[in-house]
Formats: structure tokens, C-alpha cells, sequence
């Protein structure tokens, strides 16, 4: 028996991983209106109480009022489709009945026709199958307010009462009633029939069939992610990823002549200066052309071409050994915190001090880095500000 109930629910559980994994979603090849769903989608969880009532063999004998039992429901399942959907469920709390004689979940005096009065606990572990003919019928909405999904199962039926116990295999008939509330939430109302062996109380005989009738109210929350995808509603995108790497490559070339022009055209300035300071002087004064040097964004990487620049101005300051420079380093305000831009521009005045000394034998003593972080903002323009810049400190 419990190789049975067990095979049941894995059976049950793994109904959602058998439709996901045979669903190809493929827009030329969809086959009805809806798109099947991920494993993880439309999943929801239910719990409700009610009243119960079984029907037995002797059980006529009291009233129905007199008959009425709590019950509890806890649910957990999925919908595959909008229509069709599987959940695993608990249910069951306590049973009242009557029965001809002394039997096991019998309590109390026997009355004068010969009834006992019986009381005895229930539970039912059973996998269902619904089918939301709303859905089925008018299609999926998610403002729909009444939803009614018959359903149909089998499980394990177990009763409990004075120090006994039965488990008997159960068939389950309902209609379960959702009403929205919200995306989330529904109210759900569980009408229900169980069919169960007499020997479920112990009850005289190997062939009846005993009924327990049940109706609870509760909640229902729905997981995100909730609804289905038309299959009309896909749509192709088409891939682009070789325009949009061949325009970064064209606005990268760009970059790198706009920062070309930059340079030359600031040392073009620097040249004239200096040619008019030389002529209002009356002694002349060697020209010592300044040098810049310009980062990417957020690095403090020297590139080839900067590296050999910084050869030439090599070359330049040990014509004049008696002279010190100022590597002027800072970065654009526009990007990053103060702290940050400080330490970048830290960065990459040791960088060029490194290169100045280790690689082009300059003596360190004629050399001075000053790092302003974004604090000074020397030229107009983002791009511009992210420099090093070697000045002749007199």
C-alpha cells in the first residue's frame, strides 16, 4: 500500500516537469492558442475549513445535523494551461456516524434500537486533476471573478479513532469555486465527495461504498509568475549584435580622434604660449613644451602610443637636469564619488611617474605628482579632464 501511495504522488508531482520538458516553444510550430508555461510558473498554494458529513452504511439513522464534522483542506498544485491543471492535496479532520453494534470507532451506550454513536478522525492524501471550464470555454482572463474547476483524483484515505486505525484507497469527485479577489489571492469554495471502501470504519462486509461529502471555504494565493502568453502574442526580435558592436567600434575610433585633436590642439596652445612669454622676457628662456596624456574613463592604463610620448618628454627634461616638473593628474567630476576620483588620479600620476623614472631614467627628484582628483576640472569637457599633464613646475 504504500508503494502504491507513494507512486501516486510522485506520479502527480512530476505531471508538470512531463508537460514542460514535451512542450517545444518554437513560434513556427505552436500548437493551440496558449504558450505552455516554465516549471516554476502559476504555482499556488490553498487552504480552507468546513464541515463534512459521511454517508455509511448505519449512518442514516442520525441526522445531518447531528452528523456535521470539521474539515480542514491544505493544497499546493499548478496550472499547466489555462484549462488543465494538477494539485496535491490534504484533507479530512473528524468524522461522526452511527453504527449497528459495537464496532472500533464506536462510543458512548447503545440506544434502544441498537445504535452506538461513532466518532473517529480522517485524512485523505490524494492527487487531483482540474479542469477550469471557464477557461476551457471562454478562454483565459484575469479579471474573471467566478471560476468553476470540476475535478477528479485518488489517494490515501486513513481513519483513526480509540486506539485503531484504517487505510483504505480513496476516489475523489468535486467542484471547486475560485473568486478573485486580486492578482494574488481568491477565495476557493471545495465541494467535494470522497468514495472509500466500508472497510475504511471497520464497517461489516468487503464491497460497499461509503461517501464522505464535504464543503470548505478558504484562500488561494497564486505565485508569480501568474497567466499565460498567446502564441499570437510572440513576438521575433531580430538579432542586431553585429550593428550594435560595429557602431560601439565606430564611436570608439571617434573617441580616439577626438582625443588626438584634443591633444594637438592643446599643444599647439602650450607652444604659442610659450613662444609669448619667451618674447616678453629679455633674457631667453628655453622652450619646455607641456605634455598631456589622456585616460579612458575609469582607468589609470598608460597605452603604447602614451608611452613612447612620454619618451619624447623624457628626452626633453634631461636637457634640463637643473629644472622640476609637476605631473598635474586629476579626473572628470562628471563620473564617480570625490574619494573615487582622488585615488584614480592618484593612480595615474604614479603611473606616469613610474614610466618617467623606471623606464627613461629621469632623476625622481625632478619630478612632483599632484593629484586634485575632480577638485579642478583644467579643460571643458568630460574626456579632457580624464588627464595627466607634465608642466615645468617654474
Amino acid at each position: 500500500m504504500k508503494k502504491v501511495f507513494m507512486i501516486m504522488m510522485v506520479s502527480i508531482m512530476c505531471l508538470p516537469v512531463f508537460a514542460q520538458d514535451e512542450t517545444v516553444i518554437e513560434i513556427q510550430n505552436v500548437k493551440g492558442p496558449y504558450v505552455t508555461n516554465g516549471f516554476w510558473d502559476n504555482w499556488f498554494v490553498s487552504a480552507g475549513g468546513g464541515v463534512q458529513i459521511y454517508f455509511g452504511d448505519d449512518d442514516s439513522h442520525g441526522s445531518i445535523g447531528k452528523r456535521m464534522a470539521p474539515a480542514l483542506d491544505i493544497s499546493v498544485g499548478k496550472w499547466i494551461t489555462p484549462a488543465v491543471g494538477v494539485r496535491l492535496q490534504y484533507s479530512g479532520l473528524q468524522a461522526k456516524g452511527w453504527s449497528y453494534g459495537m464496532l472500533p470507532y464506536s462510543e458512548g451506550n447503545i440506544d434502544k434500537e441498537g445504535f452506538y454513536k461513532e466518532k473517529f478522525n480522517t485524512m485523505n492524501i490524494h492527487g487531483d486533476f482540474l479542469w477550469n471550464i471557464s477557461n476551457a470555454i471562454g478562454g483565459e482572463r484575469v479579471d474573471r471573478f467566478w471560476n468553476f474547476v470540476p475535478y477528479a483524483g485518488f489517494g490515501l484515505a486513513r481513519s483513526e479513532g480509540n486506539g485503531t486505525s484504517k487505510k483504505e484507497l480513496a476516489a475523489n469527485l468535486g467542484l471547486l469555486h475560485n473568486l478573485r479577489l486580486s492578482d494574488a489571492f481568491d477565495i476557493s469554495i471545495d465541494m467535494r465527495t470522497m468514495f472509500v471502501n466500508q472497510r475504511f470504519v471497520h464497517s461489516q462486509g468487503d464491497n460497499g461504498v461509503n461517501v464522505l461529502a464535504t464543503v470548505t471555504a478558504g484562500l488561494t494565493y497564486k505565485f508569480n509568475t501568474r497567466g499565460f502568453q498567446r502564441a499570437s502574442d510572440l513576438v521575433v526580435v531580430e538579432d542586431n549584435t553585429r550593428y550594435v558592436q560595429e557602431i560601439a567600434a565606430l564611436e570608439a575610433m571617434l573617441e580616439k580622434a577626438d582625443q588626438k585633436r584634443s591633444v594637438l590642439e592643446m599643444q599647439l596652445k602650450n607652444v604659442k604660449k610659450e613662444l609669448n612669454d619667451a618674447n616678453s622676457v629679455e633674457m631667453p628662456v628655453p622652450l619646455m613644451p607641456n605634455l598631456a596624456i589622456f585616460f579612458e574613463i575609469g582607468k589609470a592604463d598608460l597605452t603604447e602610443k602614451s608611452v613612447i610620448n612620454l619618451g619624447y618628454m623624457a628626452d626633453m627634461i634631461k636637457q634640463f637636469p637643473g629644472k622640476n616638473f609637476v605631473i598635474f593628474a586629476s579626473a572628470d567630476k562628471e563620473t564617480g564619488t570625490p574619494e573615487f576620483n582622488m585615488k584614480l588620479s592618484q593612480k595615474r600620476g604614479e603611473a606616469v611617474y613610474k614610466v618617467l623614472v623606471d623606464k627613461y631614467g629621469i632623476d625622481p627628484a625632478q619630478l612632483k605628482i599632484d593629484a586634485v582628483g575632480s577638485s579642478q576640472q583644467k579643460f571643458e569637457g568630460a574626456q579632457l579632464n580624464r588627464v595627466v599633464v607634465i608642466e615645468d613646475k617654474e
